[in-house]
């Protein structure tokens, strides 16, 4: 026993130690609904059992289910419906990257680093699409240029054509990771498309781009592909970076 308290004492001296950290009842409780979602149990849509059962079930107090649903919900994998009661969210990507969403409307140095992760990863992922994109695409992409050009002057429906337009090729790369990633950071850049859109003459020159790209793509050139994308971007971060003069503003233009 001496020595056993001995070596406890020569440990405590030699190295650091962390504290442990107690988690929550709320926490566990979250865990479990977040287990139960990820592995089935709970699908999208289905309904939680009262709160006073949910917390019977789980062996805690009716605090610790209501703090851990509050806290679900916010994260967008929960949905209250006032009288109804609670629901799985759906788990669609664009719900839930809607918390993220307003980290970034909160902070500019966030866009700024969405901005470098889109040059890092759509360039590479048009690049893939050029080496895969099928017949098929190419014209989902045609008929999509062509709708950008006859709504130069809408943006709200320019906006919808330019969002199809990547995720079309996000799709082509067929690289599950890369689509989960670029999915991702495009959908995050919302606001700098809201922002963006009422830059004059930004929507022409996307068009312009897009055009770039679908050549490189249709002529299957990975390289050509990629400079096109990368020089979208570039002009696209310097579109918002335009839109903080408010000459560059065109009076009138949606902010979508």
């Amino acid at each position: 026993m001496v020595a056993f308290a001995a070596a406890v004492c020569l440990c405590s001296h030699a190295m650091p130690f962390d504290p442990i950290v107690q988690v929550s009842v709320a926490e566990q409780v979250a865990q479990r609904l977040l287990t139960m979602i990820r592995t089935g149990l709970l699908k999208p849509g289905q309904q939680l059992p009262p709160e006073r059962d949910l917390a019977s079930m789980l062996g805690v107090g009716r605090p610790a289910v209501r703090e851990a649903i509050r806290g679900l919900a916010l994260l967008g994998l929960l949905r209250i419906r006032q009288g109804e009661g609670t629901f799985v969210g759906s788990l669609e990507m664009r719900e839930l990257l809607e918390p993220l969403e307003m980290v970034i409307e909160l902070n500019a140095g966030t866009l700024e680093a969405l901005f470098d992760a889109r040059l890092v990863i759509e360039p590479g992922v048009a690049a893939l699409a050029a080496t895969h994109i099928s017949d098929a695409d190419i014209a989902t992409l045609h008929g999509l240029v062509d709708d950008e050009q006859t709504f130069l002057d809408d943006p709200e429906t320019f906006s919808a054509a330019d969002m199809a337009f990547h995720e079309t090729i996000i799709d082509a790369c067929e690289n599950p990771f890369l689509q989960s990633i670029a999915n991702s950071l495009y959908l995050l850049g919302k606001k700098s498309r809201r922002v963006t859109s009422r830059v004059g003459g930004v929507l022409e020159r996307s068009l312009q781009d897009h055009r770039c790209i679908l050549d490189a793509l249709e002529s299957r050139n990975p390289e050509q592909a990629a400079h096109a994308m990368r020089r979208h971007l570039c002009r696209v971060r310097d579109a918002y970076a335009a839109s903080a003069s408010p000459a560059e503003v065109v009076p009138g233009t949606s902010d979508v």
